[in-house]
């Protein structure tokens, strides 16, 4: 595709909303690394953006292997990591279940109020879930819910392979019955020895079937570098359409 927004001008007259959600359809589909390389190229033409990660486990903040520290490297923000990620847990579980493990109770109220305290700091934010979109952060509160609170359109990371399009529909379907626009999907981690039939057709289908833009498919992108994927984004994401949902 090779597109690049050409000035932070131009950048804001395509602009129409000021953040995505970012979910996946599971956990380990590298939503992240999307995240952060979304954040880098949008950062690359001019636009004041913000990264939150609300909830972590099984990293510690500083770790520069840690999600929240991934996000605020490529995003180039300068709140603190633990604005930018305001509960962690240890153990690499749910983060209900993380929660309880560490005796501590994480409520709807507790989230909004961090949520607070950084938006406002930056004129656009990317906002990572934990896993799925109904993954609970509290015994009665799920990321999907909080989406909801904060009025950002969903933005879905996919896998390529077989079973892909159940759960990106099923993602797709649930996100409509709360109300909740979505700006499209994106199809991470094709690996050139996966491209079989499945890989191929699931975009088309996925679009096809659930009226939701597949905005691009990424290739596999773990141990790369900054600008690596960043230039991935730019290459097979079309930012300008993602922008004018």
């Amino acid at each position: 595709m090779g597109y690049c927004l050409r000035s932070r001008h131009h950048l804001q007259e395509v602009l129409a909303i000021r953040g995505f959600f970012v979910t996946g359809t599971d956990t380990e589909i590298g939503k992240t690394f999307v995240t952060a390389g979304l954040a880098a190229a949008l950062k690359e033409n001019g636009l004041d953006l913000g990264v939150w990660k609300p909830m972590m486990s099984g990293t510690k903040r500083e770790d520069p292997t840690s999600d929240a520290f991934l996000l605020k490297s490529f995003a180039e923000d300068p709140n603190p990591l633990e604005w930018i990620n305001p509960f962690q847990f240890d153990e690499p579980l749910a983060p209900y279940t993380a929660a309880k493990r560490e005796n501590r109770i994480i409520t709807k109220e507790m989230l909004l109020d961090k949520w607070n305290k950084v938006n406002g700091t930056h004129d656009f934010f990317l906002v990572e879930g934990a896993g799925g979109f109904a993954v609970p952060f509290s015994e009665s509160f799920l990321a999907s819910e909080l989406a909801k609170e904060l009025q950002l359109p969903l933005l879905i990371v996919a896998r390529p392979s077989l079973g892909t399009v159940n759960h990106t529909l099923l993602t797709i379907f649930y996100a409509r019955q709360l109300s909740i626009p979505i700006a499209g999907v994106i199809i991470n981690g094709v690996k050139d020895n996966e491209l079989g039939i499945a890989e191929q057709t699931n975009p088309g289908l996925i679009e096809e079937v659930s009226n939701v833009p597949v905005l691009g498919t990424i290739p596999f992108l773990a141990n790369k570098s900054r600008k690596e994927i960043c230039e991935a984004i730019q290459n097979n994401i079309d930012i300008e359409r993602l922008l004018k949902m």
